[in-house]
Protein backbone atom coordinates (compact mmCIF):
# COMPACT_ATOMS: atom_id res chain seq x y z
CA UNK A 1 0.00 0.00 0.00
CA UNK A 2 1.31 3.44 -0.97
CA UNK A 3 2.05 6.05 1.67
CA UNK A 4 -0.22 9.09 1.50
CA UNK A 5 1.10 12.63 1.80
CA UNK A 6 -0.86 15.88 2.00
CA UNK A 7 0.91 19.12 0.96
CA UNK A 8 -0.65 22.31 2.32
CA UNK A 9 0.66 25.60 0.86
CA UNK A 10 -1.06 28.69 -0.53
CA UNK A 11 1.61 29.04 -3.25
CA UNK A 12 1.15 26.68 -6.19
CA UNK A 13 4.84 26.82 -7.13
CA UNK A 14 5.82 25.65 -3.66
CA UNK A 15 3.35 22.77 -3.83
CA UNK A 16 4.67 21.70 -7.25
CA UNK A 17 8.30 21.82 -6.09
CA UNK A 18 7.58 19.68 -3.02
CA UNK A 19 5.48 17.25 -5.05
CA UNK A 20 8.25 16.89 -7.63
CA UNK A 21 10.85 16.13 -4.95
CA UNK A 22 8.63 13.54 -3.24
CA UNK A 23 7.59 11.83 -6.48
CA UNK A 24 10.50 9.38 -6.15
CA UNK A 25 8.99 8.07 -2.92
CA UNK A 26 6.11 6.71 -5.02
CA UNK A 27 3.46 8.06 -2.66
CA UNK A 28 -0.13 9.11 -3.21
CA UNK A 29 0.08 12.89 -3.00
CA UNK A 30 -2.71 15.42 -2.58
CA UNK A 31 -2.48 19.19 -2.28
CA UNK A 32 -4.43 21.92 -0.55
CA UNK A 33 -4.10 25.69 -1.15
CA UNK A 34 -5.28 26.68 2.32
CA UNK A 35 -5.85 25.41 5.82
CA UNK A 36 -9.60 25.39 5.20
CA UNK A 37 -9.18 23.24 2.06
CA UNK A 38 -6.87 20.88 3.95
CA UNK A 39 -9.49 20.36 6.67
CA UNK A 40 -12.08 19.64 3.99
CA UNK A 41 -9.84 17.00 2.36
CA UNK A 42 -9.16 15.36 5.71
CA UNK A 43 -12.86 14.80 6.29
CA UNK A 44 -12.66 11.74 4.01
CA UNK A 45 -8.94 10.97 3.76
CA UNK A 46 -6.28 10.18 6.35
CA UNK A 47 -2.70 10.68 5.12
CA UNK A 48 0.48 9.22 6.60
CA UNK A 49 2.26 12.59 6.52
CA UNK A 50 1.23 16.24 6.27
CA UNK A 51 3.62 18.95 5.07
CA UNK A 52 2.18 22.24 6.37
CA UNK A 53 3.11 25.74 5.23
CA UNK A 54 3.42 27.96 8.27
CA UNK A 55 2.30 31.30 6.76
CA UNK A 56 -1.01 31.23 4.86
CA UNK A 57 -3.94 33.67 4.55
CA UNK A 58 -7.00 32.66 6.55
CA UNK A 59 -6.04 29.79 8.84
CA UNK A 60 -2.30 29.79 9.43
CA UNK A 61 -0.30 26.56 9.38
CA UNK A 62 -0.14 26.55 13.18
CA UNK A 63 -3.90 27.07 13.53
CA UNK A 64 -4.60 24.37 10.95
CA UNK A 65 -2.24 21.98 12.71
CA UNK A 66 -3.99 22.56 16.04
CA UNK A 67 -7.40 21.85 14.47
CA UNK A 68 -6.13 18.66 12.85
CA UNK A 69 -4.50 17.41 16.04
CA UNK A 70 -7.68 18.04 18.02
CA UNK A 71 -9.27 15.13 16.11
CA UNK A 72 -8.56 11.63 17.42
CA UNK A 73 -8.12 10.17 13.92
CA UNK A 74 -5.03 12.35 13.35
CA UNK A 75 -3.38 12.05 16.76
CA UNK A 76 -0.47 10.04 15.36
CA UNK A 77 -0.29 11.49 11.85
CA UNK A 78 3.05 13.40 11.70
CA UNK A 79 2.89 17.04 10.61
CA UNK A 80 6.09 18.69 9.37
CA UNK A 81 6.00 22.48 9.34
CA UNK A 82 7.44 24.19 6.23
CA UNK A 83 8.41 27.73 7.19
CA UNK A 84 10.42 30.68 5.94
CA UNK A 85 10.99 31.72 9.54
CA UNK A 86 13.69 30.23 11.70
CA UNK A 87 12.53 31.94 14.86
CA UNK A 88 12.48 29.94 18.08
CA UNK A 89 9.13 31.41 19.15
CA UNK A 90 7.46 30.41 15.89
CA UNK A 91 8.91 26.89 16.05
CA UNK A 92 7.80 26.50 19.65
CA UNK A 93 4.24 27.43 18.69
CA UNK A 94 4.36 24.88 15.87
CA UNK A 95 5.51 22.10 18.16
CA UNK A 96 2.93 23.03 20.80
CA UNK A 97 0.23 22.83 18.11
CA UNK A 98 1.32 19.28 17.27
CA UNK A 99 4.04 19.47 14.61
CA UNK A 100 6.86 16.93 14.95
CA UNK A 101 9.49 18.53 12.73
CA UNK A 102 10.15 21.53 10.49
CA UNK A 103 11.83 22.44 7.20
CA UNK A 104 13.15 25.88 6.31
CA UNK A 105 12.28 27.45 2.94
CA UNK A 106 13.53 27.40 0.27
CA UNK A 107 13.03 23.63 0.42
CA UNK A 108 16.17 21.62 -0.24
CA UNK A 109 15.77 18.20 -1.90
CA UNK A 110 17.96 16.09 0.42
CA UNK A 111 16.56 17.64 3.60
CA UNK A 112 12.93 17.30 2.52
CA UNK A 113 13.39 13.68 1.43
CA UNK A 114 15.20 12.73 4.65
CA UNK A 115 12.62 14.43 6.91
CA UNK A 116 9.72 12.89 4.98
CA UNK A 117 11.20 9.39 5.16
CA UNK A 118 11.90 9.78 8.88
CA UNK A 119 8.32 10.91 9.59
CA UNK A 120 6.88 8.06 7.52
CA UNK A 121 9.04 5.50 9.37
CA UNK A 122 7.68 6.82 12.65
CA UNK A 123 4.12 6.52 11.35
CA UNK A 124 4.76 2.96 10.14
CA UNK A 125 6.18 1.99 13.55
CA UNK A 126 3.13 3.41 15.30
CA UNK A 127 0.78 1.58 12.93
CA UNK A 128 2.56 -1.69 13.69
CA UNK A 129 2.36 -1.10 17.44
CA UNK A 130 -1.31 -0.17 17.15
CA UNK A 131 -2.08 -3.31 15.16
CA UNK A 132 -0.16 -5.47 17.64
CA UNK A 133 -1.94 -3.85 20.58
CA UNK A 134 -5.34 -4.40 19.01
CA UNK A 135 -4.44 -8.01 18.29
CA UNK A 136 -3.30 -8.58 21.89
CA UNK A 137 -6.45 -6.97 23.24
CA UNK A 138 -8.58 -9.19 20.99
CA UNK A 139 -6.69 -12.27 22.21
CA UNK A 140 -7.17 -11.17 25.80
CA UNK A 141 -10.91 -10.73 25.27
CA UNK A 142 -11.13 -14.17 23.71
CA UNK A 143 -9.11 -15.71 26.56
CA UNK A 144 -11.32 -14.04 29.16
CA UNK A 145 -14.44 -15.21 27.35
CA UNK A 146 -13.03 -18.74 27.12
CA UNK A 147 -12.10 -18.77 30.82
CA UNK A 148 -15.57 -17.63 31.82
CA UNK A 149 -17.22 -20.20 29.58
CA UNK A 150 -15.05 -23.08 30.77
CA UNK A 151 -15.42 -22.08 34.42
CA UNK A 152 -19.18 -21.81 34.09
CA UNK A 153 -19.44 -25.12 32.25
CA UNK A 154 -17.26 -26.83 34.87
CA UNK A 155 -19.18 -25.45 37.82
CA UNK A 156 -22.52 -26.94 36.80
CA UNK A 157 -21.43 -30.62 36.62
CA UNK A 158 -19.32 -30.31 39.78
CA UNK A 159 -22.29 -28.88 41.66
CA UNK A 160 -24.43 -31.70 40.26
CA UNK A 161 -21.86 -34.25 41.41
CA UNK A 162 -21.91 -32.75 44.91
CA UNK A 163 -25.72 -33.03 45.02
CA UNK A 164 -25.60 -36.63 43.80
CA UNK A 165 -23.04 -37.49 46.47
CA UNK A 166 -25.27 -36.01 49.18
CA UNK A 167 -28.14 -38.18 47.93
CA UNK A 168 -25.85 -41.24 47.75
CA UNK A 169 -24.59 -40.68 51.30
CA UNK A 170 -28.14 -40.27 52.59
CA UNK A 171 -29.13 -43.62 50.99
CA UNK A 172 -26.06 -45.25 52.49
CA UNK A 173 -27.05 -44.06 55.96
CA UNK A 174 -30.60 -45.31 55.47
CA UNK A 175 -29.89 -48.71 53.90
CA UNK A 176 -26.23 -49.58 54.52
CA UNK A 177 -25.42 -48.06 57.89
CA UNK A 178 -23.19 -51.00 58.82
CA UNK A 179 -20.88 -50.32 55.88
CA UNK A 180 -20.38 -46.76 57.04
CA UNK A 181 -18.97 -48.06 60.33
CA UNK A 182 -15.86 -49.19 58.47
CA UNK A 183 -13.22 -46.49 59.12
CA UNK A 184 -11.61 -46.96 55.72
CA UNK A 185 -14.91 -46.54 53.87
CA UNK A 186 -15.80 -43.53 56.02
CA UNK A 187 -12.45 -41.92 55.28
CA UNK A 188 -12.91 -42.39 51.53
CA UNK A 189 -16.43 -40.99 51.63
CA UNK A 190 -15.22 -37.95 53.57
CA UNK A 191 -12.60 -37.20 50.91
CA UNK A 192 -15.14 -36.95 48.08
CA UNK A 193 -17.00 -33.84 49.28
CA UNK A 194 -13.68 -32.21 50.20
CA UNK A 195 -12.40 -32.80 46.66
CA UNK A 196 -15.62 -31.45 45.17
CA UNK A 197 -15.44 -28.40 47.42
CA UNK A 198 -11.86 -27.70 46.29
CA UNK A 199 -12.97 -28.00 42.67
CA UNK A 200 -15.82 -25.52 43.19
CA UNK A 201 -13.48 -23.12 44.97
CA UNK A 202 -11.03 -23.36 42.06
CA UNK A 203 -13.76 -22.67 39.50
CA UNK A 204 -14.97 -19.67 41.54
CA UNK A 205 -11.39 -18.40 41.71
CA UNK A 206 -11.03 -18.75 37.94
CA UNK A 207 -14.22 -16.74 37.43
CA UNK A 208 -12.99 -14.05 39.81
CA UNK A 209 -9.71 -13.78 37.91
CA UNK A 210 -11.47 -13.68 34.53
CA UNK A 211 -13.62 -10.73 35.62
CA UNK A 212 -11.14 -8.92 37.91
CA UNK A 213 -9.73 -6.60 35.25
CA UNK A 214 -13.07 -5.70 33.76
CA UNK A 215 -14.92 -2.50 34.51
CA UNK A 216 -15.48 -2.33 38.24
CA UNK A 217 -18.99 -2.25 39.63
CA UNK A 218 -20.71 0.67 41.30
CA UNK A 219 -18.21 3.14 42.72
CA UNK A 220 -19.27 4.54 46.08
CA UNK A 221 -17.70 6.18 49.10
CA UNK A 222 -16.77 3.45 51.53
CA UNK A 223 -15.40 3.42 55.06
CA UNK A 224 -12.21 1.38 54.81
CA UNK A 225 -12.48 0.71 58.55
CA UNK A 226 -15.90 -0.88 58.10
CA UNK A 227 -14.86 -2.77 54.98
CA UNK A 228 -11.80 -4.31 56.65
CA UNK A 229 -13.95 -5.16 59.68
CA UNK A 230 -16.14 -7.29 57.41
CA UNK A 231 -13.06 -8.97 55.95
CA UNK A 232 -11.56 -9.77 59.36
CA UNK A 233 -14.81 -11.48 60.36
CA UNK A 234 -13.95 -14.13 57.78
CA UNK A 235 -10.76 -14.97 59.69
CA UNK A 236 -12.29 -15.39 63.14
CA UNK A 237 -11.58 -19.13 63.08
CA UNK A 238 -7.89 -18.69 62.24
CA UNK A 239 -7.60 -15.98 64.90
CA UNK A 240 -9.30 -18.19 67.51
CA UNK A 241 -7.06 -21.14 66.61
CA UNK A 242 -3.94 -19.03 67.14
CA UNK A 243 -2.90 -19.23 63.48
CA UNK A 244 -2.82 -15.48 62.93
CA UNK A 245 -2.72 -12.20 64.85
CA UNK A 246 -4.11 -9.22 62.91
CA UNK A 247 -3.67 -5.58 63.89
CA UNK A 248 -4.96 -2.63 61.90
CA UNK A 249 -4.86 1.14 62.06
CA UNK A 250 -8.21 2.39 63.36
CA UNK A 251 -8.37 5.74 61.55
CA UNK A 252 -8.46 4.52 57.96
CA UNK A 253 -10.05 6.96 55.48
CA UNK A 254 -13.18 6.78 53.38
CA UNK A 255 -12.38 5.83 49.77
CA UNK A 256 -14.26 5.83 46.46
CA UNK A 257 -14.22 2.26 45.17
CA UNK A 258 -16.17 -0.85 44.32
CA UNK A 259 -16.51 -2.25 47.88
CA UNK A 260 -16.99 -5.85 46.73
CA UNK A 261 -13.77 -5.79 44.69
CA UNK A 262 -11.67 -4.03 47.34
CA UNK A 263 -12.98 -6.43 49.99
CA UNK A 264 -11.68 -9.20 47.75
CA UNK A 265 -8.29 -7.46 47.62
CA UNK A 266 -7.92 -7.47 51.41
CA UNK A 267 -9.28 -11.04 51.63
CA UNK A 268 -6.74 -12.34 49.11
CA UNK A 269 -3.79 -10.45 50.63
CA UNK A 270 -4.53 -11.69 54.16
CA UNK A 271 -5.14 -15.25 52.93
CA UNK A 272 -1.86 -15.11 51.01
CA UNK A 273 0.07 -14.08 54.15
CA UNK A 274 -1.51 -16.89 56.19
CA UNK A 275 -0.99 -19.48 53.46
CA UNK A 276 2.71 -18.62 53.12
CA UNK A 277 3.46 -18.22 56.85
CA UNK A 278 5.91 -21.13 56.84
CA UNK A 279 6.80 -22.15 60.37
CA UNK A 280 5.56 -18.85 61.79
CA UNK A 281 2.66 -19.79 64.09
CA UNK A 282 0.95 -17.50 64.76
CA UNK A 283 1.87 -15.12 61.98
CA UNK A 284 1.49 -11.41 62.81
CA UNK A 285 -0.20 -9.23 60.20
CA UNK A 286 -0.45 -5.44 60.30
CA UNK A 287 -2.73 -3.32 58.10
CA UNK A 288 -2.03 0.39 57.64
CA UNK A 289 -2.27 3.38 55.36
CA UNK A 290 -0.93 6.84 54.60
CA UNK A 291 -2.14 9.76 52.48
CA UNK A 292 -0.15 10.78 49.41
CA UNK A 293 -0.59 13.89 47.26
CA UNK A 294 -3.36 12.46 45.07
CA UNK A 295 -3.97 8.96 46.42
CA UNK A 296 -4.14 6.79 49.50
CA UNK A 297 -1.56 4.07 50.03
CA UNK A 298 -2.62 1.00 51.96
CA UNK A 299 -0.31 -1.74 53.11
CA UNK A 300 -0.34 -5.18 54.65
CA UNK A 301 2.83 -6.52 56.21
CA UNK A 302 3.65 -9.78 58.00
CA UNK A 303 6.55 -11.35 59.84
CA UNK A 304 6.61 -14.48 57.70
CA UNK A 305 9.48 -15.82 55.59
CA UNK A 306 9.19 -12.94 53.11
CA UNK A 307 9.65 -12.85 49.34
CA UNK A 308 13.00 -13.16 47.56
CA UNK A 309 13.97 -9.96 45.67
CA UNK A 310 13.91 -11.74 42.30
CA UNK A 311 10.30 -12.83 42.92
CA UNK A 312 8.80 -9.51 44.04
CA UNK A 313 7.37 -8.79 40.60
CA UNK A 314 6.78 -12.41 39.61
CA UNK A 315 4.34 -13.01 42.49
CA UNK A 316 1.67 -11.17 40.46
CA UNK A 317 1.98 -13.53 37.47
CA UNK A 318 -1.11 -15.66 36.96
CA UNK A 319 -0.83 -19.42 37.64
CA UNK A 320 2.70 -19.06 38.98
CA UNK A 321 3.52 -20.99 42.17
CA UNK A 322 6.81 -20.09 43.78
CA UNK A 323 6.34 -22.50 46.71
CA UNK A 324 4.79 -25.91 47.29
CA UNK A 325 1.87 -24.34 49.15
CA UNK A 326 -1.46 -25.48 47.72
CA UNK A 327 -3.44 -22.88 45.77
CA UNK A 328 -4.66 -21.75 42.37
CA UNK A 329 -1.78 -19.33 41.74
CA UNK A 330 -4.06 -16.47 40.69
CA UNK A 331 -4.94 -14.78 44.00
CA UNK A 332 -2.35 -12.02 43.71
CA UNK A 333 -2.86 -11.71 39.94
CA UNK A 334 -6.54 -11.06 40.65
CA UNK A 335 -5.62 -8.43 43.24
CA UNK A 336 -3.37 -6.65 40.75
CA UNK A 337 -6.11 -6.55 38.10
CA UNK A 338 -8.63 -5.13 40.56
CA UNK A 339 -6.26 -2.40 41.75
CA UNK A 340 -5.37 -1.45 38.15
CA UNK A 341 -9.08 -1.29 37.27
CA UNK A 342 -9.43 1.28 40.08
CA UNK A 343 -6.59 3.39 38.65
CA UNK A 344 -4.09 2.30 41.31
CA UNK A 345 -0.91 0.22 41.57
CA UNK A 346 0.35 -2.58 43.80
CA UNK A 347 3.87 -3.74 44.55
CA UNK A 348 6.01 -5.57 47.09
CA UNK A 349 7.94 -3.09 49.22
CA UNK A 350 11.65 -3.73 48.48
CA UNK A 351 12.76 -1.93 51.66
CA UNK A 352 10.81 -4.15 54.05
CA UNK A 353 13.01 -7.02 55.21
CA UNK A 354 11.17 -8.46 58.24
CA UNK A 355 8.68 -10.50 56.22
CA UNK A 356 6.56 -9.38 53.29
CA UNK A 357 4.85 -6.03 52.74
CA UNK A 358 2.33 -5.40 49.96
CA UNK A 359 1.51 -1.77 49.17
CA UNK A 360 -1.40 -0.68 46.96
CA UNK A 361 -2.77 2.74 46.05
CA UNK A 362 -6.28 4.04 45.39
CA UNK A 363 -7.09 7.53 44.05
CA UNK A 364 -8.38 9.93 46.68
CA UNK A 365 -11.31 10.89 44.44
Amino acid sequence: MKDKILIVDDQENNRLVIEDILRKLKCEIRSAASGEEALHILENWIPDLILMDQMMPGLSGIETTAKIKSQDAFTHVPIVMVTAKNELETLQEAFEAGAVDYIIKPVERITLTARAKSALRTKHAFDQIKALTEDLQAQKRELTKFTQMVSHDLKSPVASAASLFDFFYYRMQEEYADILKDEGIQDLLNRIPNALKKMLNFVDTMLEYATAGKAVGKIEEVSMNALIGEVLANFEHQIAEGIVLIKKTENMPNVSCDPIKIEQVWQNLISNAIKHRGECNPISIELGWEAQQDNYQFWIQDNGPGIAPENRERVFEAFLRLTEVEGSGIGLATVQQIIKAHGGQIYVDPDFNDGAKFVFSLPQK
